[in-house]
């Protein structure tokens, strides 16, 4: 079955505004730029947690070292 289409079928400007609108505030289902910013949020923080727990460590491992200086001078 062939489809044909028919070139000199014309929507009225009434119409065609009314399409446009409704495409325009249709919900998408993905949403590409809330998607990324979730992304980028959570990389951000986990680098954060990453950092913090990084700055802990060091700061057990030099009071470690002032309390007891056994610990072979170990340091980041």
């Amino acid at each position: 079955m062939k489809t044909a289409m028919n070139s000199s079928i014309t929507l009225s400007d009434n119409l065609e505004r009314e399409l446009i609108s409704q495409a325009i505030s249709e919900e998408r289902p993905v949403n590409l730029v809330k998607m990324f910013k979730a992304v980028t949020s959570s990389v951000a923080t986990a680098f954060g947690v990453f950092l913090e727990m990084f700055k802990d460590t060091e700061k057990a491992i030099d009071q470690a070292d002032r309390k007891d200086h056994n610990t072979g001078g170990f340091s980041w």
